[in-house]
């Protein structure tokens, strides 16, 4: 072990060496049953069993992104353990809108539904929760979105910070996960997997419990036990970059595109053990995958915006499900605060927002909530809806305030690495900080002072394609000849990972940005 190498790594995240022998303790699922305690579970859990004693009518309301399929998909499984049959709904984007709606209340009451449990929704669903109890509905909510200033009065509550089982938010997913634990009585490792998923997908903060369940569900992946899940990771290595890049993709595809309720069909997949209907299933989400991805790439390449803009504001006739995608490619390219919206109803517009690191989105929408309807997110990541009477006045505040908040720069950390350290022994090293995601990001690290006329390109002369030794390259895509032969030297910033080619396994080193070595 390089002990120099471990000291920066500890630099680069903060922590002492103790901190890093506890990121090393192993956990199994049984410590997640009884070592999390929520609060009142045991009134959420003896709700659902005396629903279950009393045969009553129970319906599963979920959302329509993969936190939302992967809690319904949870709740749903878990009661196929205890050989109780429910419904289930996953709402439609564009026709319900998101969280349980006072329509679908009606119709519950109207159907004779006794308990009607939400999952990844509720936690601010004022008005239909309020109808359900009227109308002597139970209802219990598992939820993890900001708590308001009161909650719907309900039966239970399930909520990573109302119910106070950790200062660290998790998923909605993770939640109904841990209320499983409660009602079966045991730590199921599918609906853990499944759990597992929405961490990533939901970019939660890979800390505390998070990060104890998903490296737990990584180390005892094995291929062939979930057909499910090994179909949308292609069969390959079970980790948090599978799920981000691969599984969380295909699975939302499915909520973007859905034109109707047949979204719902995506959690037979996941709760069925019929093989041909997993293997028909799975070739719809490949499908909807790449409409998707067509979809997006052709929204993107019919939009035409002047250079030099501080700010992007969109307004089309787009498909709902894509206007995040959309605003996330255009801050990518065009590294400046950009909104798309598109119609939502006769009256409003739905917008989905993305902004450049040093720009607070959120911030901004708050200083200009007057104008919005709703609005929520993150940081770099948020939506909002509007009145189309206040769209274009809107429009104007917020250039106004983009013009006036410049991007503050945010310097990009990274550890100093010489050429010589990387081997195997050190990635393990490296690799023992993982999993890695959002809070806990893979390091980055700083080659300096690479001579520049000694690397080698694609043919195409594109990208950066150097072979160091027989197991060692130096690669970087999008880092053409052109531009890097400017200077004789650079520092290039990167990822270390484990590749193979024709059969041969090598180290990489992955080039994400490259610096005059004289700056």
């Amino acid at each position: 072990m390089n002990k120099s190498l471990l000291q920066r790594l500890l630099d680069f995240y903060h922590i002492s060496y103790d901190d890093y022998l506890s990121l090393q303790k192993s956990y199994d699922l049984s410590s997640f049953y009884g070592e999390h305690k929520i609060d009142d579970i045991d009134k959420a859990v003896n709700l659902v069993k005396s629903s279950i004693a009393n045969n009553e009518k129970i319906i599963v309301y979920g959302d329509y992104d993969a936190d939302g399929i992967m809690g319904t998909s949870i709740l749903v499984k878990m009661f196929s353990y205890l050989n109780y049959v429910v419904s289930y709904y996953l709402p439609n984007r564009s026709q319900d809108g998101y969280g349980i709606t006072l329509k679908h209340a009606k119709e519950y009451v109207e159907t004779g539904y006794k308990l009607v449990i939400t999952v990844d929704n509720g936690i601010s669903a004022f008005e239909p929760i309020e109808y359900l109890k009227a109308h002597g509905v139970k209802v219990l909510i598992i939820d993890h979105h900001q708590v308001q200033d009161k909650v719907p009065e309900v039966d239970a509550i399930c909520h990573p910070i109302y119910s106070h089982f950790s200062e660290t938010t998790s998923s909605g997913a993770f939640t109904a996960f841990m209320f499983s634990t409660s009602l079966l009585g045991r730590s199921d490792k599918y609906l853990a997997t499944l759990a597992s998923i929405s961490l990533i997908s939901d970019m939660m903060p890979l800390l505390d419990y998070n990060r104890n369940l998903l490296k737990t569900v990584i180390r005892d992946y094995k291929i062939g036990e979930f057909p499910a899940i090994d179909l949308l990771n292609d069969n390959e290595t079970f980790d948090e970059n599978a799920i981000g890049m691969k599984i969380a993709p295909r699975i939302n595809s499915i909520g973007r595109l859905a034109e109707d309720d047949s979204i719902n069909k995506i959690v037979n997949y996941f709760i069925s053990d019929d093989k041909n209907f997993i293997l028909n299933y799975f070739s719809t989400i490949l499908e909807k995958n790449e409409e998707r991805k067509t979809l997006s790439k052709e929204a993107c390449s019919n939009i035409n915006i002047e250079k030099g803009k501080k700010s992007v504001i969109l307004l089309g006739e787009y498909k709902e499900g894509l206007i995040g995608l959309m605003a996330n490619s255009l801050v990518n390219s065009l590294h400046v605060p950009t909104i798309v919206f598109t119609s939502s109803g006769e009256n409003f517009y739905k917008g989905s927002a993305r902004s450049p690191e040093g720009f607070n989105i959120v911030e901004a929408f708050s200083k200009l909530s007057n104008y919005l309807s709703e609005f929520g997110g993150h940081a770099s990541a948020a939506g909002c809806s509007i009145e189309k009477n206040k769209f274009d006045e809107f429009c104007v505040e917020f250039n106004k305030l983009v013009e006036s908040t410049p991007l503050e720069y945010v310097p990009i950390e990274s550890i100093d690495l010489n050429l010589n350290e990387i081997n195997e022994e050190n990635l393990e090293l490296i690799n023992s900080f993982s999993p890695f995601g959002e809070s806990w990001p893979s390091p980055l690290f700083k080659i300096k002072h690479i001579k520049t006329n000694a690397l080698t390109f694609s043919r195409d002369g594109n990208h950066i394609l150097t072979s160091l030794s027989l197991s060692l390259r130096l690669v970087g895509f999008s880092c053409p000849r052109s531009e890097v032969s400017q200077f004789d030297y650079i520092d290039a910033i990167g990822s270390v990972h484990k590749n193979s080619y024709k059969g041969r396994d090598y180290l990489e080193f992955q080039i994400k940005k490259y610096l005059d070595s004289n700056n």
